[in-house]
């Protein structure tokens, strides 16, 4: 062809009929849904607090604590003649919530009896002991998206005065004489059948403090101080009562074991902080490269939740992101790294939710059409599967580790294929066909 001048005729032996192609699309491939739980969802380190409690009405009661410690860092300089006012911790939100953040908190602060350092890694199913006494109690309406307002807890005066005393003394000057007068704080939503939201705090910022207010009377008026302490560890814990829900039988601590979608009531379910993930297999491609004179052209995977899963308070995660498993839902790995399915351009392959209000539908797309070829070319029975996650993994250890899949709560629940009422997954498959002689 690159030597044809114009003008030239090439004349093939046979010309074919372009009839004889047909592109055809086809969704009835059936599709196989999982629920998967995390054996531990790392919540160490995070760069957001969470707390509160809610009841989801597919998951069941939600709860998030979290401990954290503030550390010395340096003497508060508290001059001499200085007179004790308050102990106030505070923490700016960091925007995010879930649940409804109309309705009341009722949150109260307990101070932590073990060194929260003692450890390097934690999980969101970890606790630590702490006084049953509360220092600090506040009941309010949170305001998550306010870029000015901090959560502001007045703690005990007699813990205040004590540490203002001993920095007046100069017996505070290292973290470990600190912390045997506070080793830790956590922050609980008192009320057991509060149905409000989870907000989120600010954990590493500047503004994340323990503060020890005094004030100083000189000649011309009065001269307020403040001492600070940072925090500088912490973690969440992020539990659920899932009693009565269609998760009882869901196997916990052990991620090779999964809950098939037909025993789950016919929905699979997605949620951060628990770490529960969205398992996909489809066992019927592969029965397509028996199939003479077809060539697969593209795949796609639509997944559509449930419809009043996805209502306010409980809005659903933003996008998802798809990565390849075993058999046994253990990620494959290149370099610590979780690997995340790739379409035909070789691009890691994502979903945004998609609310389309012409025609009132809501659903992800995902082009699995990477997946799609790699079974049809695969000689083996046995092949990859694909787990559905609501943020992208990284490879420091614990792929989940300060990612929104660690730090949030956000959930999706879809239907199966056999789900009475809301069929949520359909394999949308095109591939092109010739008609043979």
């Amino acid at each position: 062809m690159s030597g044809c001048q114009w003008g030239d005729e090439v004349v093939a032996i046979k010309q074919q009929n372009p009839d004889d192609f047909m592109v055809l699309f086809s969704d009835t491939s059936l599709v196989k849904l999982t629920t998967v739980a995390l054996d531990s969802v790392m919540t160490g380190a995070p760069s957001r607090l969470l707390v509160g409690r809610f009841t989801d009405p597919y998951l069941g009661k939600m709860h998030a604590t979290p401990f954290f410690q503030p550390q010395f860092v340096s003497a508060l300089g508290i001059p001499e003649l200085a007179i004790y006012d308050s102990l106030i911790f505070k923490a700016p939100y960091d925007k995010y919530y879930y649940g409804d953040t109309t309705k009341v908190m009722n949150l109260s602060v307990h101070a932590v009896q073990t060194d929260i350092m003692l450890k390097s890694s934690y999980f969101n199913f970890y606790t630590m002991d702490f006084d049953a006494a509360p220092i600090g109690k506040k009941s309010f309406t949170p305001t998550p998206n306010s870029t000015t307002q901090a959560v502001r807890f007045k703690l005990s005066d007699v813990l205040g005065k004590r540490i203002f005393d001993q920095s007046m003394a100069n017996l505070i000057t290292s973290n470990e004489q600190w912390l045997e007068i506070l080793k830790g704080l956590t922050i609980v939503a008192d009320d057991d059948k509060q149905n409000a939201a989870v907000v989120g705090l600010a954990s590493f910022s500047d503004s994340t403090v323990l503060e020890v207010h005094y004030h100083t009377a000189e000649k011309d008026g009065v001269t307020k101080g403040v001492g600070t302490f940072k925090v500088q560890a912490s973690f969440n814990q992020i539990l659920g009562d899932r009693t009565g829900t269609n998760l009882t039988k869901l196997p916990l601590y052990n991620s090779r074991l999964s809950l098939p979608s037909e025993q789950s009531g016919n929905q699979a379910y997605i949620q951060e902080g628990t770490g529960l993930m969205m398992r996909v297999d489809l066992p019927t491609v592969r029965n397509l490269k028996y199939v003479q004179y077809s060539v697969p052209n593209r795949a796609f995977l639509r997944v559509t939740p449930i419809r009043n899963s996805v209502e306010y308070p409980f809005m659903p995660p933003p996008t998802l992101y798809m990565y390849l498993v075993d058999k046994y839902n253990q990620f494959y790995k290149s370099s610590g790294t979780p690997i995340p399915l790739t379409d035909l351009s070789g691009k890691a392959v994502s979903a945004t939710y998609i609310n389309d209000l012409i025609n009132n539908e809501q659903y992800y797309l995902f082009d699995v059409s990477g997946q799609f070829t790699t079974i049809l070319a695969s000689s083996s029975e046995e092949t990859n599967g694909l787990m559905i996650v609501s943020s992208t993994l990284n490879g420091n250890g614990f792929p989940e580790n300060n990612t929104e899949f660690s730090k949030g709560l956000k959930r999706l629940v879809v239907g199966n294929q056999f789900h009475p009422t809301e069929p949520g997954v359909k394999l949308q498959l095109y591939y092109t066909t010739y008609k043979a002689p």
